[in-house]
């Protein structure tokens, strides 16, 4: 199988994956958003905070080492394993002692047992992470679509089932520790290997050399994206980053799916080809494409009908969400292709340029973030979306320098695309206009949006759209 083929293979049981439980999720999430309150939601944004930055530690750096790593042994994962596990204690132990100072900060009751309790699940991660690896590896993200969709399901329901009863924001908590606890479960045993009780220096020093700047980006990146939700729940209010956290889920169930589609087959697939500069900026150059012919329509219409499917979905309480929604569809649509410049950068090998490039991001969202603070969630939002798109331009800088495939090159190549896009926008918008109520807006824009979108791009000539097609076909027909 060649390389194409594979990593398409790959990319195809990955979306069924992404697909199949972030629809389960978006639909236990519209369920859970009915019973619970938004202020509900700000506690567990809060409490996500801590667990977030306490992975990245735990992780560090570690399992996209392995990853691009082409002679990895068995040594090198059995050493990432165990010191994933030892990170994990050690993190467990650091938030159990810092609770009862957190939960006094928030002037929030139970803050400090929820946090203690939903720590747990560091350790029950840890203990699945490199496996999980492993699999992706190989590719493998058939095994990895049964398991996370069985766990996703199961604690869904129990998540439902605690909230309907009155147990309000402790059923999120219930649904995290559960789908943790039944991730590992099945991924021990669904999978061969069995780690060795041991731990090698040299190894660890080896991934450590290229993990470690993955660290220092991952851990100032999570920290910025997170300490928002700290920011706002302290200095506006728990309800509002209740609003501000739907707002964003809305569009990070997109963004969740397709990013993680992208990364999860971009570093193994083209790290088989990092010597070969030529192969690898037109095989960066044909995935860039093609993902723009997905993720612009998907975002750009989302973003035209937030007011209605908020409404029909979870009501009219959670109306102040609308704008947050609609501008971070269009954060999170610039984010994903600006995200393939990364990956590219790991690809040969240059975190350290990734590392670099993450100062630089840092300091422009927090400078956006500070000045937006006062203003409230909307002018927050849109702070992050100023933000973004400058992230673009520096995350292109250093592929424009190494391989001369740089931000003009690559948006001349969208451009079809987002004049596509726009007037599938125009024609929704023209459709939405005469209609009334918000339920036929739903059902009837979306052919309207998909006759518009895939006129203008043939119209354009967009031959990645045929690729795709003929690389779909391919896959269903040897599965």
């Amino acid at each position: 199988m060649s390389l194409g083929s594979k990593m398409f293979k790959g990319m195809v049981w990955s979306a069924i994956e992404r697909f199949s439980v972030q629809a389960v999720q978006f639909i236990i999430g519209i369920m859970l958003a009915r019973i619970l309150t938004p202020k509900e939601y700000g506690i567990i944004g809060i409490l996500l905070v801590f667990i977030a930055v306490s992975d990245v530690f735990i992780d560090s750096g570690f399992s996209t080492a392995l990853i691009q790593k082409q002679k990895r042994t068995k040594v090198d994962i059995s050493t990432v394993f165990w010191f994933n596990i030892l990170i994990s204690l050690v993190c467990y132990v650091v938030l159990w002692i810092l609770a009862p100072f957190i939960q006094e900060f928030y002037d929030l009751e139970q803050l400090s047992m929820l946090l203690r309790v939903m720590s747990l699940s560091l350790i029950i991660n840890a203990l699945f992470t490199i496996p999980m690896t492993l699999l992706t590896i190989e590719l493998d993200f058939k095994t990895i679509s049964i398991i996370t969709l069985i766990a996703t399901i199961f604690s869904g329901i129990i998540a439902v089932y605690y909230a309907y009863n009155g147990y309000g924001v402790w059923a999120l908590v219930i649904q995290i520790m559960t789908r943790s606890a039944l991730t590992a479960i099945l991924t021990w045993l669904m999978i061969k290997w069995r780690p060795f009780f041991v731990f090698s220096k040299s190894s660890f020093k080896e991934l450590f050399s290229y993990g470690s700047k993955l660290l220092a980006s991952s851990l100032l990146s999570t920290a910025v994206n997170n300490f928002y939700a700290l920011f706002i729940a302290k200095f506006i209010s728990t309800k509002d980053l209740g609003f501000y956290t739907r707002g964003t889920q809305f569009s990070d169930v997109v963004f969740g799916i397709l990013s993680s589609i992208l990364d999860s087959v971009l570093l193994p697939g083209l790290s088989t080809i990092q010597e070969q500069r030529d192969k690898l900026v037109n095989y960066t150059r044909n995935i860039l494409k093609a993902t723009a012919l997905i993720i612009i329509p998907i975002f750009l219409y989302l973003a035209v009908i937030a007011e209605p499917l908020i409404k029909v979905l979870i009501t009219e309480k959670w109306m102040p969400a609308v704008p947050i929604m609609q501008i971070f569809c269009i954060a999170r649509l610039i984010t994903i292709i600006s995200g393939i410049n990364v990956n590219l950068l790991y690809v040969i090998g240059r975190t350290d340029l990734a590392l670099k490039q993450q100062y630089s991001k840092i300091g422009i969202r927090v400078l956006f973030f500070v000045i937006a603070l006062k203003f409230g969630i909307i002018y927050i939002a849109l702070a992050e979306l100023i933000s973004t798109a400058c992230h673009f331009f520096i995350n292109t800088y250093y592929p424009g320098k190494i391989m001369s495939y740089g931000a003009f090159s690559q948006l001349k190549d969208l451009v079809p695309i987002f004049l596509s896009g726009l007037i599938m926008v125009l024609a929704v918008l023209v459709v939405n206009y005469f209609i009334t109520s918000d339920v036929l807006k739903l059902c009837i824009s979306p052919v309207f949006a998909i006759i518009a979108y895939f006129t203008s791009i043939h119209f354009f000539k967009v031959e990645e759209l045929n690729t795709l097609i003929m690389a779909s076909k391919k896959f269903f027909e040897k599965s």
